[in-house]
């Protein structure tokens, strides 16, 4: 899917357009256990940067035409693929201002196409990366997202269900990094491992029923994609799961001085 999305982005814009084209996140990561990657659930994680990023953010149709090349070129490429990777394309230029915007470690990303990404996104100063770790922790934009849960999920039932734990999942992935960021782990210790290392690293921090919180939302995003996401069960399970990974993470992040 990688390579796909690549060659649809170089195909339709042209590699002149591009300062550099990045890959990051866990489907580059080493997988140990079944919370490493999650179908559907875990993304194929595409960052570009652009010299003139309205090319893709202010063109529907572009857009629409890259995504149409990317899902030909993988059907090719895999003609009876296990599952379908859910891609994330972000153009990222805006972001690169943005002091809260942090490079994944060295070795956990990729230059795909382009400038290196060292030269484009230089490695944070240790002690920034815990700032903006701390300062997110303790934001309450989750705790309002949780707040909102009841009456959303009252009437999503089954496969219904897919949303909300789509949405929750792009907000726990961090949690556990942020936790460990906090708690005193480098930055590699941090955000250089996948997610096996995370709950392990968490546990042995002493924090037992976090690391329990933030595998079981994925063990049961397993279970609810291998279900054809019709299991209503796996995926309250796994909000549930999630809902305490975001409090806890929470309370840590408030608790750190």
């Amino acid at each position: 899917m990688r390579e796909a999305i690549v060659e649809a982005l170089l195909g339709n814009l042209g590699e002149a357009e591009f300062v550099g084209i990045y890959a990051h996140g866990s489907s580059l990561k080493r997988w140990d256990s079944p919370v490493d990657y999650v179908p559907e659930i875990s993304d194929v994680d595409v960052h570009v940067v652009l010299r003139h990023p309205e090319l893709l953010t202010n063109d529907l149709s572009r857009a629409l035409a890259i995504a149409a090349d990317y899902e030909t070129r993988f059907a090719a490429k895999m003609p009876a693929p296990l599952h379908f990777p859910r891609p994330q394309i972000m153009v990222i230029n805006k972001e690169l201002g943005s002091p809260g915007f942090l490079p994944s470690p060295p070795g956990s990303s990729q230059t795909l196409s382009g400038r290196p990404i060292g030269e484009v996104w230089p490695q944070p100063e240790p002690a920034f990366v815990v700032e903006v770790d701390r300062a997110t922790l303790q934001q309450t934009v989750n705790r309002d997202w949780i707040a909102k849960l009841p009456m959303w999920l009252i009437d999503r039932p089954g496969k219904y269900a897919w949303q909300a734990v789509r949405d929750m999942a792009w907000r726990i992935s961090p949690t556990g990094p942020r936790v460990l960021s906090v708690l005193g782990g480098d930055f590699e210790e941090a955000w250089g491992g996948n997610r096996t290392k995370v709950v392990q690293r968490l546990a042995a921090r002493g924090q037992g029923e976090l690391a329990k919180a933030y595998s079981a939302f994925y063990l049961s995003g397993w279970d609810y994609f291998l279900s054809g996401n019709t299991d209503a069960g796996a995926a309250r399970a796994a909000l549930v799961a999630g809902v305490r990974v975001l409090e806890l993470g929470y309370e840590i992040g408030c608790a750190a001085t």
